[in-house]
Formats: structure tokens, sequence, C-alpha cells
């Protein structure tokens, strides 16, 4: 196999503003320092923010709406909703849980793509049309919506060990429980940093120690599926 060095590089992932940079070798070659890479289709970013990631998953979906836009001009909003759902929010949604965003700016960009896609399916694209009542119309819920219950599905499957993560280290159950918990309900781990704070467990065990026992106790997947998808969670 043919080894290629261009191909090849490093990052660096550190909070300091001047970081000790150190060149790596591979096969008598400088491996070349970069900001951001794509590992397994999603964008990490030395910083550990996301910003890189749902630009590029923005563009994509984007351009693949224009591509329906351009070849599939047809009035059922059936055959155009299943072509969103199948094409382009697929892109939008694709390992959600690792990257589920918190500031605004980069959930209002993702939201953008779904009411455009609200207006080609709907067929309405005058200015003065609602487009949240073309969303109420679809029973289309906030992406964000969906992407917290992803990371529910993900927490669910971790709790009962239907997925190879162990929860030995990471779920420990408080001390003492309060009114508020339930008996699955798990410590919030401390957190220095807000991108500590918003990532994947210390965000989910807050929203999990929410819900209501009769859905995190569901029997099974499919059910606890269900039961979030239909939940109103807390600000």
């Amino acid at each position: 196999m043919a080894f290629h060095p261009d191909k090849c590089n490093v990052m660096s992932i550190s909070r300091n503003k001047n970081p000790f940079i150190y060149n790596y070798t591979l096969h008598g070659h400088i491996l070349e320092h970069v900001d951001k890479a794509k590992y397994l289709g999603v964008t990490i970013q030395s910083d550990l923010k996301w910003h890189s990631h749902i630009n590029n998953i923005c563009n994509k979906a984007n351009s693949t709406l224009g591509f329906l836009r351009r070849n599939l001009n047809i009035s059922s909003t059936s055959v155009k909703e299943q072509a969103y759902k199948s094409l382009v929010r697929p892109s939008l949604e694709y390992a959600c849980s690792v990257w589920d965003p918190y500031f605004t700016e980069d959930i209002n960009k993702i939201e953008k793509v779904q009411r455009r896609a609200a207006r080609y399916v709907t067929n309405r694209h005058r200015n003065t049309s609602s487009v949240s009542d073309m969303l109420d119309h679809l029973k289309w819920r906030d992406l964000a919506n969906r992407r917290t219950d992803a990371r529910l599905v993900m927490f669910y499957k971790i709790t009962y060990h239907l997925i190879a993560i162990t929860k030995t280290d990471r779920l420990i159950q408080p001390l003492r429980q309060s009114r508020n918990m339930h008996t699955l309900s798990y410590q919030i781990p401390s957190c220095r940093t807000q991108i500590r704070q918003q990532s994947f467990f210390p965000r989910t065990i807050k929203t999990w120690n929410s819900l209501p026992l009769s859905i995190v106790m569901s029997d099974s997947i499919e059910s606890f599926k269900v039961a979030v998808s239909n939940y109103t969670y807390s600000p």
C-alpha cells in the first residue's frame, strides 16, 4: 500500500491560546498541523466547537434541497415530503448525538434548512406565508427537539446495556434522592467549562433526570422513542 504524506495530518486539542506545537513524523515525513479534520463523517475542530461541521452539513443539505427543487418540481406534497425526509434531513441529523449544538446561531442555521424545505414541500414561497403554519400543518418538529430525542435514545441504550458503552464510570446515582428525582436519576458531572457542560453526558443526564419515571422505565426502545417524541421538554 502506497503512503501519501499529503493525506496525513495531525490536530492538537487545547484550550491554551498559545499551545505548544510538537512536530509529529510518520515514515520520515513531518505531519501537517490542522485546525479541523473530518472523522467518520463528523468535522472536529481543535477548539471542540461545531461551527465547521454545521456549516458543512447545512451546505450539503441546501445543495440537495436545491437539486430536489430543480428535478422534483411536482405538486404532490407527500412525495416531496418523503424526498426531504429521505435525502435532506438525514444529512442534518447524522451522528447528532455527538455534535448537538448549543449556540443559537448554529441552532438557527440548521432550522433554516428545514424551513426552506417546508416552503418547497407546501409550494408556498411568498414572503407573507407563515412558515410556522407550514411546519404545524406538516407536523414537523423542530430539529433541535429531534436531536434531543436522539441523545435520549442513545442514553436509554447505555442505561439498559443495549449498546457497547459501559456506564460504570460515567453514570453514578446520587447519594440522596430529592423530590424532583426519579429512581433512575444520575449525578450531573461537575463541569468547569461550557464545552464540557454542553457535552453528551452532562447535558443529556440533566434532560434524562427531568423525564417522568414512566418514560425512563419504558419496556422497549420503540416505546421509549414514541414517549420522548410526544414529550415537551423543560427549557
